[in-house]
């Protein structure tokens, strides 16, 4: 792309009409874009990126940390710094964002000892070719036979960590643009609900809570999960304190986003659960409601005697959307419920269709005769 530059220092103008800030800060040469095509807002939008840049000198990538010969593997060690020391990041995040390393150096490992600024978006892109087209396999979710290539998760994960890399030196000046930009993100498989019907999974919870010792806590674990929809993670947070019996009000303390601490309103079932889960005496109010931490194999070996699909944690989790799907109620009240923060837009997605049985009963509904006169 051509420049041209304008009467204000350090502000020039593209080919395409965007407004561009090219400083040297430290030593280095640094591009932005101002993302405008109007020149007193790329004025004034230039003081204020000048200043954050200079200030920004010292932080994560100084000038010691990126010189113009720093390889993909440096600016990767800096990178992983970052996150391991990212604060507010759980270590399983911070796991599955570093781990696209090694997924990195099983198909790509010539790329660590390049230098950044000789990697091109050309090379990305029959590296991500190969990549989703190679010899080896997966097994997708659900599915008995593995594929050719990488699941979409797989495949996202390291197009995400190869732009973050790259990012290192876009901050340090070392690139003008993130060549990782130019890969298109895999998208995802529908996952095919494999759920049982009400009978079926009453059948599963009757097994689970005759069980001797464990067996009925678990199926409070289980029932609690399905009857609120809440993730496993969050039913080991919640509390007597968190149930208002008066209100039927569910307080659920989330714990993936910022949007998945909620108050909800309790299902019947919810309800008549945690009532006789209660008993007469009242428990202290910071005791936790579910004893269990987990009911995976009480899940697995009742799944097996009734003769259902195996279900996890979050397979309960979306019995419960399901049901209340087909119950009637709305699909952004049930993601709302969920704790979902894009408006229903997932669970649009991944409740869009109903389990067969409620399906044929809606179909008898469709009628293409012509209205009786």
């Amino acid at each position: 792309m051509k420049f041209t530059k304008t009467t204000v220092t350090n502000l020039l103008k593209g080919e395409n009409g965007t407004y561009y800030l090219r400083v040297r800060v430290s030593g280095k040469l640094i591009w932005r874009s101002l993302e405008t095509t109007t020149f007193s807002v790329a004025k004034l939008r230039l003081a204020d990126k000048v200043a954050e840049l200079r200030s920004a000198v010292g932080a994560a990538h100084a000038e010691s940390d990126v010189s113009p010969k720093t390889t993909f593997s440096e600016a990767m060690e800096l990178y992983k710094a970052e996150i391991k020391a990212h604060p507010r990041l759980k270590p399983r995040a911070k796991e599955f964002r570093l781990r696209s390393e090694l997924t990195l150096r099983r198909t790509w490992p010539s790329i660590f000892d390049m230098e950044l600024r000789r990697i091109t978006p050309e090379a990305c892109k029959v590296w991500l070719a190969r990549f989703e087209n190679g010899g080896s396999k997966f097994v997708p979710p659900r599915a008995v036979k593995a594929r050719r290539g990488n699941s979409p998760t797989t495949v996202n994960a390291v197009i995400a960590f190869l732009r973050h890399v790259f990012d290192v030196g876009v901050k340090a000046g070392l690139i003008y643009r993130n060549p990782g930009k130019a890969l298109m993100r895999k998208s995802p498989t529908k996952k095919l609900l494999r759920l049982p019907n009400r009978t079926q999974f009453a059948k599963v919870v009757a097994h689970i809570r005759v069980q001797a010792g464990w067996g009925p806590a678990a199926s409070n674990l289980v029932e609690g999960l399905a009857y609120s929809g809440m993730r496993i993670g969050e039913a080991r947070k919640v509390c007597w304190e968190h149930i208002d019996f008066e209100k039927g009000l569910l307080t659920i303390p989330g714990e993936k986003t910022e949007s998945a601490p909620r108050i909800v309103p309790m299902t019947p079932a919810f309800r008549t659960l945690v009532e006789k889960m209660r008993g007469t005496a009242a428990p202290a109010n910071d005791a936790p409601v579910f004893r269990m931490q987990t009911a995976l194999g009480s899940l697995a070996t009742a799944c097996q005697v009734v003769g259902v699909s195996h279900m996890t944690h979050h397979d309960l989790r979306h019995l419960f959307a399901t049901t209340c799907i087909e119950a009637g109620v709305d699909i952004p009240t049930v993601s709302l419920w969920l704790g979902h923060a894009d408006g229903g837009a997932l669970a649009m997605q991944t409740y869009g269709h109903i389990r067969p049985e409620h399906s044929a009963e809606a179909a008898k509904k469709v009628s293409f005769a012509p209205p009786a006169k």
